[in-house]
């Protein structure tokens, strides 16, 4: 398949996460709470039987796929030509325990979905007395914990490894996505105005899951990658804190990072009514005008 020949490493990782999404995409549009409340996740218990059932297929097919081998003269591993049959049931149990592995790794993504999908409703974002975490922030981070110490006891680390593979990712885009809500006027915004303690309450829980994740992924053989983990945390709490910027200041910003989100993320900021800020998405419109003009006097 075309998710097994990209490229290695960060930017294989991104492709991979793109065509995802193409699939996964409406569950994450947090603004639209019939899409959300239609997810259905594991109890831990049916999690735990899940995986530990993937485990076991796939121990037992490996370990009959090794029985059926002989060792030749030159010292080498060889299949045995008369044993297709059996070899073919075999790869149907491995298939299996593959899509059991498939199906955790899901229901995990979607534990999470559910949780951060209600950040854009908390009323820490709205708070003006102090800086508070989201109670499903914190509810996700014990969940994470706890999941990770449940799942390698139940099952090992390989397939717990794969379970929480790519999360990095994933709990960076959903804070994201929390502020793409927020920019739009929808969520706890649509009752009261965000304020400067809930983007930092925003910012500090991309601190604390980063710290979770990390914490419940520091095993042996674990997928956590270093590198796609700060990249993602990085862009977005870079995109959180676009919203308590001033006008100028987001210009400024918008000035010399064009690249860094697409052009209609740009454009929700700029329309954003924030604490230092009166939202004027025809400001973004004038400069992209008055770029396009110095662009064809160039050429």
């Amino acid at each position: 398949s075309f998710t097994e020949e990209v490229a290695d490493g960060v930017e294989g990782e991104e492709m991979i996460m793109e065509l995802e999404l193409k699939t996964l995409g409406p569950l994450f549009e947090f603004s639209k709470d019939r899409k959300v409340n239609e997810i259905k996740v594991c109890t831990d218990e049916e999690l735990m039987k899940a995986l530990t059932l993937s485990h076991s297929l796939l121990k037992v097919s490996s370990l009959l796929e090794t029985r059926l081998k002989v060792r030749n003269s030159s010292g080498f591993n060889k299949p045995l030509t008369s044993t297709r049959p059996l070899r073919e049931s075999i790869k149907t149990v491995t298939q299996f325990g593959l899509k059991m592995a498939k199906f955790c790794r899901l229901d995990m993504l979607f534990q999470n979905v559910v949780r951060l999908a209600k950040v854009c409703k908390s009323s820490t974002l709205v708070a003006r007395d102090a800086v508070r975490i989201p109670s499903s922030v914190n509810d996700l981070g014990e969940y994470l914990t706890g999941a990770s110490d449940n799942l390698r006891e139940a099952a090992g680390n390989a397939v717990t490894a794969y379970t929480l593979s790519s999360l990095e990712q994933y709990i960076p885009f959903c804070l994201m996505q929390t502020v793409r809500v927020v920019a739009e006027g929808k969520g706890i915004i649509h009752k009261a105005p965000l304020t400067m303690n809930g983007i930092e309450a925003l910012d500090r829980s991309g601190s604390v899951l980063y710290r979770d994740l990390k914490g419940a992924t520091a095993f042996d053989n674990s997928f956590w990658d270093v590198e796609l983990a700060a990249l993602s945390f990085e862009r977005s709490a870079s995109f959180m804190a676009m919203m308590e910027l001033e006008m100028e200041e987001l210009v400024a910003y918008y000035n010399a990072n064009q690249t860094d989100f697409p052009e209609s993320d740009f454009m929700l900021m700029f329309g954003m009514t924030g604490p230092r800020r009166q939202g004027d998405v025809g400001r973004f419109h004038m400069i992209n005008r008055r770029d396009k003009k110095h662009s064809k006097k160039k050429s």
